[in-house]
């Protein structure tokens, strides 16, 4: 008995586009992680600094957080590209990973607009900063929500029912049974067989899709599974 390599993951990892890939990884946490701490550094000289021009100005930015600002958000496309195309060469889902940059970027962000508008160096609360850094974690966790959602949608597959909404799941698979008399087919279901009239079970679907509940897409999904169905029961 052989195994294969898992779905998704090419039987031979190329190990140029891998390491691109790892260097990609690593590459974009460090930028994200610089950008973070540059911010941090503003903020401690309350929240504004210049750097350069013919004005005078009132507070200096540091230089670190003048070399280190570009650097990292050009850092951070430079590595996002590596992970691309690392990510392209390994197949499967590897190139998703790069879409986490977002959130990670906003939430790290909003974290600092939050701990110092509520703690700010000269005490107090400052509500600017508390308000954009509400904006910047909803900009961070909203996609993360919706990409979860996504991920654990595409995780199962096939129709069925539970809380008012359609899943697709796998149909039912037949195994060969041996008998005496010669081979016999003999359906082994995943799941048990509802019990539920067709008509009952297609008005609910319509019923659901008046709601809302449903997208036409999965009502038409989920009435071509119980068609299917209720014809291999006949």
């Amino acid at each position: 008995m052989t195994f294969g390599a898992p779905a998704g993951i090419p039987a031979r990892l190329p190990l140029g586009r891998l390491v691109a890939y790892l260097v990609g990884i690593a590459g974009l946490a460090f930028c994200i992680a610089l950008l973070w701490l540059g911010m941090r550094a503003v903020m401690d000289l309350g929240g504004f600094c210049a750097s350069g021009g013919p004005y005078v100005i009132e507070v200096q930015c540091p230089d670190a957080v003048v070399a280190s600002t570009p650097l990292s958000i050009l850092g951070g496309f430079a590595f996002s590209g590596l992970i691309l195309w690392g990510g392209a060469g390994l197949g499967g889902a590897w190139v998703s990973l790069v879409f986490l940059a977002w959130p990670a970027l906003f939430l790290s962000l909003g974290w600092n607009f939050l701990q110092y508008g509520f703690t700010p160096p000269e005490g107090g609360w400052v509500w600017s900063w508390i308000v954009c850094g509400v904006l910047f974690v909803l900009m961070g966790a909203v996609p993360l929500v919706v990409a979860i959602g996504w991920g654990r949608e595409e995780s199962t597959g096939g129709t069925a029912y539970a809380s008012g909404r359609v899943v697709v799941r796998p149909r039912p698979t037949t195994t060969g049974v041996a008998g005496l008399d010669g081979p016999t087919r003999a359906q082994v279901p995943a799941t048990a067989v509802m019990s539920e009239p067709i008509v009952d079970r297609l008005e609910r679907l319509a019923a659901m899709r008046r709601r809302g509940d449903l997208t036409s897409e999965e009502f038409e999904t989920a009435k071509a599974a119980t068609l299917a169905e209720a014809g291999a029961d006949r």
